[in-house]
């Protein structure tokens, strides 16, 4: 179906996004702050608001999306800002062994490693790492029912796996500027984790790709002119490819030419496929529903708690429920895929629509609060970066993701890190030193590697 974009509406939308992010910017000083803000402002706008712009969708909705994007980013810039004015915290010490890049050098390899298990067992299948599966989301969505796995091996290396990611990524700045080896490791892993499942999703792909971007943008391993330039250059062939992709994973093959036509009828179907989300949340808002907020409250309780645990819980699977609510469907049964809310939807669906706004806030300030914790040392620079792209994610997907991975996968992570800030808070915030932004700070210390 071709949707009827209004070009009033539009105007409009992007107009008051890009003055605001504009705007608040300057309150800004750290460029990894600005990268957070950049992130969450294009994910939201893309997701939650082009879609805003469609004709059967009514202004109501546009009105809603000003006022929540606005306290959204809003909530994040002034809660960074009054952070960076009133908490300080200080400088990693160097000398603690847990920050020796050798020993972490070891944990890549060892995380490489363990991350074979899925191809070792139940069943050896090291082979598909020499021949690839095709990619296969009937099989992936299949698994999705199985959770962490139906043995015990299998149950532990899923939760060791989940619990030790975080680290896997603090290790990756011990390996510096050594950009080609760091690439590969990168690529590997995914590879790896591509060949277990047999599917690898568009956006996991993007997020590599944008993560090594990220990698050579900040520590300025190539010009930024020319990686301006092979980015522009490569946009339109990788939304080609994605379009490609989108059919093999069906099982339908490739059934589509390499010309011009061919890349622009990408770009237009995928442009469609991103943005008519706001549709169904305008269903969502004339709809007599009305909110979850005590059963979105016991799911978040009840993340660190194992699932046998919580089995007679009522609380609220927000993306399965909002999609059985949408098509009238039983996910698992007749309904196989997911419709995500987005940001927005998901706000109205959980606060109700007097409450929305309380979901902006608390999603805002969480954002900031990782962001000022995770651009304190350059070592924490890929465990950033992930979230930062998860920023993106977050407007597409909604909030739940994002918590399950700072609650679920951070949970040996915040020790760690609580046990690094202390001994850095004992030894005290920088004296005498000019305020350095992140790209100083990783533009010197890495060549210590």
């Amino acid at each position: 179906m071709v949707y009827e974009y209004q070009l009033t509406k539009l105007l409009i939308i992007t107009a008051f996004v890009l003055v605001l992010v504009l705007g608040l910017r300057k309150l800004l000083h750290n460029p990894m702050e600005r990268q957070f803000l950049y992130f969450m402002s294009i994910g939201v706008y893309v997701w939650s608001g082009i879609g805003g712009t469609i004709s059967i969708v009514g202004w109501e909705y546009l009105w809603m999306f000003c006022g929540f994007f606005m306290i959204l980013v809003g909530s994040f810039t002034l809660s960074l800002f009054a952070m960076n004015r009133f908490w300080k915290l200080g400088e990693f010490d160097s000398n603690k062994w847990m920050l020796n890049e050798k020993f972490w050098q070891f944990v890549i390899v060892g995380y490489l490693l363990f991350s074979l298990f899925p191809l070792a067992y139940p069943e050896m299948k090291l082979m598909l790492l020499i021949r690839p599966p095709a990619p296969d989301l009937v099989t992936n969505v299949e698994n999705r029912f199985q959770d962490a796995g139906s043995t015990l091996p299998e149950v532990l290396y899923y939760y060791l796996s989940v619990m030790t990611f975080p680290f896997f990524l603090f290790s990756l700045s011990a390996l510096g500027k050594r950009w080609i080896l760091l690439i590969v490791v990168l690529l590997l892993y995914n590879y790896i984790k591509y060949c277990s499942r047999a599917y690898m999703s568009r956006h996991e792909m993007g997020m590599i790709l944008l993560m090594i971007f990220l990698y050579l943008w900040n520590w300025k391993i190539i010009p930024r002119q020319i990686m301006v330039i092979g980015a522009a250059a490569c946009l339109p062939l990788l939304i080609f490819f994605f379009n490609i992709y989108t059919s093999i994973r069906l099982g339908a093959g490739i059934e589509t030419s390499f010309g011009m036509a061919s890349v622009i009828s990408s770009v237009i179907e995928l442009f469609y496929s991103e943005t008519f989300y706001p549709i169904l949340v305008y269903d969502l808002l004339l709809s007599d529903h009305s909110q979850e907020i005590f059963r979105y409250i016991s799911w978040i309780i009840s993340l660190p708690i194992p699932s046998q645990l919580t089995a007679g819980w009522d609380i609220l699977r927000i993306n399965r429920e909002y999609t059985e609510f949408i098509t009238g469907g039983v996910y698992g049964e007749n309904q196989m895929s997911i419709i995500l809310p987005g940001l927005l939807g998901e706000a109205i669906y959980i606060f109700g629509q007097l409450l929305w706004w309380v979901h902006a806030v608390s999603v805002g300030s969480l954002f900031a609060f990782l962001c000022y914790i995770l651009r304190a040392d350059f070592r924490l620079f890929f465990v950033m970066t992930y979230f930062q792209l998860q920023a993106i994610i977050l407007a597409r997907g909604g909030a739940s993701m994002f918590l399950i991975l700072i609650i679920n996968y951070m949970i040996l992570f915040w020790p760690f890190l609580i046990f690094l800030f202390w001994f850095a808070k004992k030894r005290g915030p920088k004296m005498n030193m000019p305020k350095q932004d992140m790209e100083i700070e990783l533009e010197a210390k890495p060549q210590q590697s």
